[in-house]
């Protein structure tokens, strides 16, 4: 966790610096103390050159670097030390846009040299919880039936050409030059079954009941082609 991160980024610190105190926490305490001042700031998004890394960055942990020590030349002498480390530690990033003069007046001390530390903060996302096959596989299948019919005009004459759809199903089709259509297959199991029929600028909404017989061809009339 973060705290862990502390604690990595607390040793390798204190391996450069070596003889001086590394404190996690905000700038002021080490006043009066030689040592470099780890503080968490913020927690932001992972940058753009950690995208593809392994394993995937979650956060980026943002520290504010600053050094104390007796005099400013030996503070500098401290930073310039961890910023020359720093570039041989790959999975770390420095950030050094300027800090807003808030910062020091929230720690209630003077602006001093400072630096942002990005470090990356790796975590598992847990997996989903997959239930363990209590049996064989069972396989259902649905029956399949054909829908057929012919589309007749006034007088019971053919109608050729005739658009058919079946919405649900996203099927279409035409009647022949003797008015029949044909859908091969369909859900046998399927109740009202919306059928489209178009023909002659008219249109049909059918509701077709399941199962039909295949020996009874569906017939569908059209008593008028008057506009209306």
């Amino acid at each position: 966790m973060i705290d862990q991160v502390d604690r990595e980024l607390q040793a390798w610190v204190k391996s450069v610096v070596v003889e001086d105190n590394v404190v996690l926490g905000p700038p002021h305490q080490l006043d009066g103390k030689q040592g470099i001042s780890l503080y968490l700031l913020a927690l932001a998004d992972p940058l753009p050159m950690w995208v593809n890394r392994q394993p995937a960055t979650r956060l980026a942990l943002r520290y504010l670097v600053t050094a104390w020590a007796e005099n400013d030349e030996e503070a500098h002498r401290l930073l310039g030390k961890l910023i020359i480390a720093e570039r041989e530690k790959r999975e770390y990033e420095l950030d050094l846009a300027d800090l807003p003069a808030t910062i020091w007046t929230a720690f209630g001390i003077a602006p001093r040299p400072a630096f942002i530390l990005c470090v990356p903060f790796y975590f598992a996302q847990p997996e989903p919880a997959t239930p363990l096959v209590q049996g064989p596989l069972v396989v259902q299948g649905s029956p399949v039936v054909s829908l057929h019919g012919v589309v007749l005009g006034p007088g019971d004459v053919p109608i050729v050409g005739a658009r058919l759809e079946l919405p649900t199903l996203q099927l279409h089709g035409y009647t022949d030059t003797q008015g029949r259509f044909l859908f091969t297959s369909v859900p046998g199991e399927s109740r009202h079954l919306q059928l489209l029929v178009k023909a002659k600028g008219h249109v049909q909404n059918v509701i077709v009941e399941r199962p039909i017989s295949d020996r009874e061809p569906l017939a569908i009339r059209f008593d008028s082609f008057d506009k209306r």
